[in-house]
């Protein structure tokens, strides 16, 4: 039996109980019991099943649930409304959050749950080809997550030719569409929404990487620190059971990489 189908198979899980006797307040760990969990619709990181919410980072953050005592129910909303709930209530978290500078003190951070490169794709045969953010500039439409960090990080530097998706998971179709010229995305999600399409990923390509980043279950500011320490404990726990590798392995994240990495929009900074 693998780590992770044994850390499922067990109700309650006795590490549970562990993390408790490491606190001296008993009612921290029932508030971190009771945290509300919010999440969006964007495979690879997070997406509905039939018997409820999967990926990488929905699987890692169920399993540290697991371990915390939580009953795992998320809430799926669109991004900006995520944003919203977490800044007006306490004890509530959402994930896969890309962890930035400008969002360093919004929120409170527990992580990296998993991560990823991100670019800007065009169409492959465009003949106008993309290869500097000048050139980026110039396009009809750059499709950005709404919400998301690189829709920040691009108009913090001037760009007006943004459109922002409130259904990212529509991103791949609606630039093989032409309805944006180019499409800043991650490569997990670029993958994975090609194969949900049934199109080769030769039909696009990344014009211009913009960097790499890693996601976070990020909690909201007003949650005591006390109520966190259990979900950081279970997140360490994981990496010590191999539990965590064995997610980033099944859902193709590159886990050969240093364990604490910075964000970083290099292209953008």
């Amino acid at each position: 039996m693998t780590a992770l189908a044994l850390l499922l198979a067990i109700p309650g899980m006795a590490f549970a109980g562990s993390l408790s006797e490491k606190l001296p307040d008993q009612g921290y760990i029932g508030a971190a019991r009771s945290v509300h969990l919010y999440t969006e619709n964007l495979p690879p990181f997070n997406y509905r099943v039939k018997n409820g919410i999967a990926g990488v980072g929905a699987d890692i953050v169920a399993a540290m649930a697991k371990l915390v005592g939580h009953n795992g129910e998320f809430d799926m909303l669109p991004w900006k409304r995520v944003l919203s709930v977490l800044e007006n209530e306490p004890y509530s978290a959402a994930f896969s959050m890309v962890r930035i500078p400008e969002r360093e003190r919004e929120f409170k951070w527990v992580g990296p749950i998993t991560h990823a490169r991100t670019a800007f794709y065009q169409v492959a045969d465009n003949p106008v080809k993309v290869r500097s953010l000048v050139d980026a500039r110039k396009v009809s439409a750059i499709g950005v997550q709404a919400g998301g960090a690189s829709e920040r990080a691009l108009r913090t530097l001037g760009f007006d030719n943004l459109m922002p998706l409130y259904a990212p998971n529509h991103g791949l179709q609606m630039l093989l569409s032409g309805r944006i010229a180019l499409w800043e995305t991650a490569d997990l999600v670029m993958a994975s929404q090609s194969r949900e399409l049934g199109v080769s990923t030769d039909l696009v390509e990344p014009a211009l990487e913009v960097g790499e980043y890693d996601l976070y279950l990020a909690f909201s500011l007003s949650t005591p620190d006390t109520v966190i320490v259990p979900w950081r404990q279970a997140l360490n726990e994981l990496h010590r059971n191999g539990v965590y590798d064995e997610i980033q392995r099944r859902y193709g994240v590159n886990i050969d990489r240093p364990s604490s990495h910075k964000t970083s929009f290099s292209l953008l900074n």
